[in-house]
């Protein structure tokens, strides 16, 4: 991936609008937020600013969101990528090295994933009894963190949070635990590669955003076998090592590629379709 201006990275977005941007981070903090220290949290929140532009997409430095988050209390390049790390660890957010044409890297492509609520409400409903804390700290927050009043509502928060989520991550579901949604005859093409649902659900997003962009005709149902096609195309291509970018951003690809064929196959019927109940008698 060559780098360049933001507006050039606008097929990374899984987002419509700045609204289901927002909800999708609140909901994804909501679930996995107590396991970010305040310093953290700070610069998930400078992240998401940046990615306005084009919607859960941001090409700043690591350094630029270091200088932005001066103001809230001033966090160290190590703070940001730690909460890196753990932000792509949960799935939330991937990231993209860009090559310059002289070689050598240059800057990074954060791309945030929508949090799945469907999956959420099928954990949250599988509550585990309550159990109390034998320690009142966070290992994770410094001493110098717990003096701080707002650090007192953000341990709150996540004392709440704990006692109301699962003990264990979304991440680690595997397909059975899929949206409905999900067309099977997709997941059974798709599960020998991928195990967990969050991956799955993420591919199917790719085909979702292709298929709302050029407005099909058909319901995406019926294009599920030309969504597999593209899928398999794709993991072709990766065994030949032949993709460049990840796996996911050459998946879409090739989805919209397929699909925009099919798009002006539908236009074509259109256009040349013969309406013979209402043509002219006389021109027969």
């Amino acid at each position: 991936m060559v780098p360049g201006k933001i507006t050039n990275f606008k097929t990374l977005s899984e987002f419509q609008t700045v609204k289901e941007f927002n909800e999708s981070n609140k909901h994804f903090l909501e679930v996995h937020g107590e396991k970010f220290t305040k310093g953290e949290l700070i610069a998930f929140n400078q992240l998401t600013r940046y990615s306005v532009k084009v919607i859960g997409v941001c090409n700043a430095r690591i350094g630029t969101l270091v200088s932005a988050c001066h103001e809230k209390g001033g966090i160290s390049r190590s703070t940001v990528e730690r909460m890196l790390r753990k932000a792509r660890k949960f799935g939330v957010i991937s990231i993209h090295h860009t090559i310059r044409n002289k070689g050598g890297y240059s800057h990074n492509i954060f791309v945030f994933h929508r949090f799945d609520r469907t999956i959420t409400k099928q954990l949250t409903g599988r509550q585990s009894p309550q159990t109390t804390c034998s320690s009142g700290l966070n290992p994770d927050i410094s001493v110098s963190e717990t003096k701080n009043p707002e650090t007192k509502n953000i341990k709150k928060l996540k004392t709440k949070t704990i006692r109301k989520q699962p003990a264990f991550s979304s991440t680690t579901l595997d397909y059975s635990y899929l949206p409905d949604y999900i067309p099977m005859d997709f997941i059974s093409a798709v599960k020998p590669f991928f195990t967990t649902a969050a991956e799955i659900c993420s591919l199917w997003q790719k085909a979702r955003i292709a298929y709302k962009k050029l407005q099909m005709e058909r319901p995406l149902e019926v294009l599920v076998p030309n969504v597999i096609q593209a899928f398999k195309i794709t993991v072709y291509q990766y065994k030949l090592r032949k993709i460049k970018s990840t796996f996911e951003q050459y998946f879409y690809g090739v989805v919209y590629g397929v699909l925009t064929v099919e798009r002006r196959r539908e236009r074509y019927a259109e256009v040349h379709t013969y309406d013979w109940l209402n043509a002219d008698s006389s021109a027969l």
